[in-house]
């Protein structure tokens, strides 16, 4: 079916990843651990060349990592947190590892804690897949060399590294800090993130899936194109960044506020960082942020981020009115074609286990959190203070395990289905 190419987003073709920026003009403290590894602990806003450079080689890069969004993040919700941030370097000088952290007392039911965590998690913005750069296979000697200067800070209780992937480079720290140093080290699964494998062409996928779900995909194209006339924007190309956030709030807002909830946006601390976030990706070419328009006025929009062969899709909305067309179904559709015509790898919805992303694909990741106790009773205290103040349910979950938890839940459940 032939379509006019203006009414589609205009996605970038994938481009191979740039080559590493020159070295970060950086002073090289004394020198500490394996094959002299040089440690230093570094304000995260002066790291920004660095961080650029070490992108590119990293075990993780994803969107989340990069250096936009965690500059952005730090800049945000830095408040009250106390900036560990530690660059590791090579005996050539080189940059090997970015291990970004931060110490923050939170107030629990039962007391405090000084709580040791990851930047990019523990705020109104916490998305999946957070980790530190660092080269692969070098989690061992990076492990090693930050032993002094992370373990033997007295300044946290216990650690709280939360939407780690399994096998990233920071959980693969913490098991040589549990191994060689004494460290309790715990891993528990966290969220369930959905993604689809980009085939070589949207037929192709569409040839996997069900015959339903072809027909819907087709059907809901020719109808919201035949009765809305729609057309695409793009924000960046045909919007100002601080036009296209204002509409993304505001069809998100009437969309959960539609389902009586409060919707994300409602936060003035949400909105003021992704409106900042906007801005910059705007210019480096990472924004995917999409307006459907009909009549001259937005009716939907699809909020994402373009980023080493991925597109993370992050947030929708769209006014109530239009429900009966479906307009997230067809914009995810639509913008998937595109993908894959651009040479990319991979969409990735992030977490959720909302029903219709299982529409979309049966491929999961998952992200998990892990804690590490000092040995000795008082990091213990802390963190058992910590969990005993969360609801009812976590508590039961903490003290049986989640394994023991998830059983018994689904005991319930067949319990409850069978009444």
């Amino acid at each position: 079916m032939s379509r006019p190419a203006a009414a589609y987003p205009p996605i970038p073709r994938r481009e191979s990843p740039p080559g590493p920026a020159p070295a970060a003009a950086l002073r090289h403290p004394a020198a500490s651990g394996p094959r002299r590894m040089r440690v230093e602990r570094v304000p995260l806003p002066a790291l920004g060349e660095a961080w650029r450079e070490l992108e590119a080689r990293a075990r993780t890069r994803n969107i989340f990592v990069s250096w936009q969004f965690q500059r952005t993040w730090w800049e945000h919700f830095h408040h009250g947190k106390q900036g560990r941030v530690y660059l590791v370097r090579g005996p050539d000088g080189r940059p090997v590892a970015i291990v970004p952290l931060y110490v923050e007392r939170r107030r629990y039911r039962f007391g405090t804690a000084r709580v040791l965590s990851n930047v990019g998690a523990g705020a109104v913005v916490n998305p999946d897949f957070l980790d530190a750069l660092v080269e692969p296979d070098r989690e061992e000697e990076v492990a090693r060399a930050l032993a002094p200067h992370v373990l033997a800070d007295p300044t946290w209780d216990f650690a709280d590294l939360n939407e780690l992937p399994p096998d990233g480079s920071l959980p693969r720290i913490a098991r040589v800090w549990a191994r060689r140093y004494g460290i309790f080290f715990s891993a528990e699964r966290r969220a369930t993130c959905p993604y689809v494998p980009l085939p070589g062409s949207f037929e192709t996928y569409l040839a996997m899936r069900p015959a339903k779900f072809r027909h819907r995909v087709r059907r809901c194209r020719r109808r919201i194109e035949r009765d809305l006339g729609v057309r695409w924007r793009e924000v960046g190309p045909d919007l100002e960044p601080a036009h296209g956030a204002a509409i993304l709030k505001d069809l998100h807002q009437r969309r959960m506020e539609s389902r009586g909830r409060s919707g994300n946006f409602s936060r003035r601390a949400y909105f003021d960082f992704h409106r900042d976030l906007i801005e910059r990706l705007a210019d480096s070419g990472g924004l995917a942020l999409f307006i459907l328009m009909s009549g001259g006025r937005p009716i939907a929009t699809h909020y994402g981020f373009l980023h080493d062969g991925v597109y993370f899709g992050y947030q929708m909305g769209f006014a109530p009115r239009y429900h009966r067309y479906s307009p997230g179904f067809y914009m995810t559709g639509v913008i998937m074609e595109k993908l894959i015509e651009r040479g990319y790898r991979e969409m990735n919805l992030l977490r959720g286990t909302d029903a219709w992303k299982f529409r979309w694909t049966d491929r999961t990741r998952h992200t998990i959190r892990v804690t590490l106790l000092r040995p000795g009773w008082r990091s213990s205290l802390a963190r058992l203070r910590a969990a005993l103040s969360a609801p009812p349910a976590l508590v039961l979950r903490f003290l049986i395990g989640r394994d023991a938890f998830d059983e018994l839940r689904r005991a319930w459940r067949r319990l409850a289905d069978a009444r």
